[in-house]
């Protein structure tokens, strides 16, 4: 009888073994670790230090699986020359991170970046076209297995679009369209979009459609970037991921507020 219970327990272990389980992600423009401060030039590295030690914070309290940050700097004159993905990923003992330069040159460094969890496989960071008298954007993709699962890799993109024109952003769209339509895995896009969905050019519908997403309630009023009493931050997966949860957190941080999501594999 004891025989008989003990490989019900294992057959029981081993049926469960492999469960995908949430995976949480965390979204933040950090505006070059000046926190709700007027510019980065006019503070110390120690301010710059502690604005990101308030980032890790949350980090240490949200315990996102993965974080993907936007205008963060890596070598930048005006704030420490310090790489900010590694003082994060330091601070808040995540054991794996990857940052692109999207701006590199004239002292300045920086762009976006992930941090994470879980190693980080297949890292590429793209810089879209510099528009017209203002510095350029882009993003960095990765993958990660998804928690417990054995074998279910997601690809992670950390995203920011151009602030001034729809037209330049929908130019940046479609570059992001290009280089990740055809990689098969589950994908979750997250960042400062700049744009309010349904907003001009269709910007988040465009992204939805061609590259099969969805994101939480988009239709709602939610703030992510209180100056303007707008949503520019966003979580978006794609169709066999359904977003659990989705909470835009009330700590200081940056002009923007972060974003945390639960998703599941459906």
């Amino acid at each position: 009888m004891r025989i008989f219970a003990l490989l019900l327990l294992v057959t029981s272990v081993n049926l469960s073994a492999g469960e995908p389980e949430l995976l949480k992600v965390m979204t933040l423009n950090v505006a070059h670790a000046r926190s709700d401060g007027a510019n980065q030039l006019l503070q110390s590295t120690e301010k710059a230090k502690s604005n990101l030690w308030q980032i890790v914070d949350v980090m240490n309290r949200e315990k996102p699986h993965v974080a993907a940050f936007q205008e963060i700097d890596s070598n930048s004159f005006w704030n420490g020359r310090f790489n900010h993905t590694e003082f994060l990923a330091a601070g808040a003992n995540y054991p794996h991170h990857f940052s692109g330069s999207h701006i590199d040159g004239d002292n300045l460094q920086y762009g976006t970046a992930l941090v994470s969890q879980f190693a980080l496989t297949e890292q590429t960071s793209i810089k879209f076209r510099k528009p017209f008298a203002r510095l350029g954007k882009g993003f960095v993709i990765s993958t990660a297995r998804w928690p417990g699962s054995d074998s279910i890799d997601v690809d992670i993109v950390s995203v920011h679009f151009d602030f001034l024109t729809g037209n330049q952003r929908l130019k940046e769209a479609v570059k992001l369209i290009e280089s990740i339509k055809g990689r098969s895995n589950p994908r979750v896009i997250m960042g400062d979009l700049n744009s309010e969905y349904a907003a001009e050019n269709q910007l988040i519908p465009l992204l939805e459609d061609s590259l099969g997403l969805s994101t939480w309630q988009p239709h709602v009023d939610v703030v992510t970037f209180p100056k303007l009493q707008k949503r520019l931050d966003w979580v978006l997966v794609s169709q066999d991921i359904e977003i659990v949860s989705h909470e835009v957190l009330p700590d200081t941080l940056s002009d923007h507020q972060a974003v945390v999501a639960e998703l599941r594999l459906l």
